[in-house]
């Protein structure tokens, strides 16, 4: 290798709290997936937010041994990593005071270890072991994926009543196990998280979903230019103040309703070309650097999805029913998740906030509802827990309902806003007032972001 190729800034590295390492060779835990997201970025969010509990001791002599001194570069030479402070008062290598973070962040971290390792003990495995599903919550997934196919030939050979049933089913089961998969929190095996992933074909590849949730929404949450949730079909759904307004922006109380029904669709097939054609998700999230081999699978994947989800009812049925078996269970499964996620983040009180601090930042851009809803628990997929959700990502749904009073109380200790719904109803009321609310044409437009 020649000098010049060894001073080549790398893109493979990963950058946390102004330092890069090169983990080249590392078999991490998380497996590959995990260090995929971070590398050529500033991972700083990601490292903190999905390491909580781990001894930051023992985390730092292993960032030790990665780090370098070779040239690195980023993928976005926007991405800094300036939107959070990390406190400079807490030494990163003191085993006294561990992580860089807020008094309210090491709150609320002390109190939810705190009853994990009780968990732990109670149930007899490692603290890690407590974090991810459970026996019930495993027995729970199996008797939704039971119900799931116990439709499908029903649904293969044609019978109405799967239209709903088939698409619900297979709602209720992906959503619990693809959100949670792409989070690391089902299961200490990567790989188990890494299949859960796959198990999402009806609303996004798992490819995409790691550049807009993991990576871009779920550590800038609703921070313009970082959050790629706030910029889908901007050009008739406007989510934030600093996005300029355009004409079609003043019927999208109304318009979200056939948005709603193609949404998955445009997630699974349109935003795919629209990510590999400009470099970007969302023009927020700088698409990671894949090989040839990795491109082709992926859009060999698109093709195979779009097949058996459109495809093959025109092989089989009339030209008017088979219309129906391609569209209908598609637009129940987009309306399904869309209801499940618009609803957490874009509100009057949760739009347009921004906290320096991670962690209240991920409390006060969230949107808790229907605390006491096993229904609402079961067919958003826990996403009703979305400040705990939030705080500790890599935790399984199954555990937030008991997080909740802790989160809540911590909130209230440190005087940060909490945001909670008795309902997934009220929840709903609360998107729409917002989506009337930024329809209008504001007097003074602000400078778009």
């Amino acid at each position: 290798m020649t000098t010049e190729q060894q001073k080549k800034p790398l893109t493979h590295c990963l950058r946390i709290h102004h330092k890069w390492y090169d983990v080249t060779g590392f078999n991490h835990p998380g497996g590959p997936v995990m260090l995929s997201l971070g590398k050529g970025r500033d991972a700083t969010g990601l490292f903190e937010s999905h390491h909580p509990f781990t001894s930051r001791v023992k985390l730092d002599k292993l960032l030790a041994k990665y780090e370098t001194d070779e040239p690195c570069r980023l993928l976005d030479m926007d991405d800094q990593g300036d939107e959070f402070v990390w406190p400079d008062f807490e030494s990163k290598n003191s085993s006294e005071h561990g992580a860089p973070i807020s008094d309210f962040g090491r709150d609320v971290i002390e109190q939810v270890r705190d009853y994990f390792q009780k968990e732990a003990d109670r149930r007899g495995v490692s603290f890690l072991a407590a974090t991810k599903a459970t026996p019930g919550r495993w027995l729970e997934l199996a008797f939704l994926a039971l119900l799931f196919l116990i439709t499908v030939p029903f649904f293969i050979q044609g019978q109405y009543w799967t239209l709903f049933a088939t698409p619900l089913t297979y709602w209720i089961l992906g959503v619990n196990l693809f959100h949670d998969g792409s989070h690391f929190a089902l299961s200490q095996n990567w790989m188990v998280n890494a299949a859960a992933t796959y198990t999402g074909w009806y609303f996004s590849s798992a490819l995409e979903w790691m550049h807009q949730h993991v990576i871009g929404h779920h550590i800038y949450t609703n921070i313009p230019r970082k959050d790629p949730d706030l910029y889908h079909n901007n050009q008739m759904e406007r989510h934030t103040n600093t996005l300029k307004w355009k004409p079609l922006h003043q019927h999208q109380a109304y318009t979200w309703v056939p948005i709603w029904a193609i949404g998955t669709f445009a997630m699974s097939y349109l935003k795919p070309l629209q990510m590999f054609l400009t470099g970007r998700y969302n023009r927020s999230v700088a698409i990671m650097e894949l090989d040839r081999t990795r491109i082709i699978l992926h859009f060999t994947g698109r093709i195979f999805v779009f097949f058996m989800c459109h495809v093959w009812p025109f092989l089989l049925f009339p030209l008017g029913k088979a219309i129906l078996f391609a569209t209908i269970p598609a637009a129940f499964v987009s309306m399904s998740f869309m209801l499940s996620s618009q609803v957490n983040h874009l509100s009057h009180e949760n739009v347009d906030r921004y906290s320096s601090d991670y962690y209240e930042h991920q409390v006060i851009t969230s949107h808790t509802f229907g605390h006491k809803s096993y229904f609402t628990f079961l067919f958003t997929g826990g996403l009703n827990y979305q400040a705990e959700h939030h705080l500790f990502p890599c935790v399984n749904h199954c555990h937030h309902k008991n997080l909740h009073d802790i989160v809540v109380s911590v909130s209230k200790r440190h005087n940060i806003d909490y945001h909670y719904s008795p309902s997934l109803w009220v929840a709903f009321k609360k998107y729409i007032y917002h989506m009337d609310e930024l329809s209008v044409k504001p007097t003074t437009q602000k400078k778009e972001q």
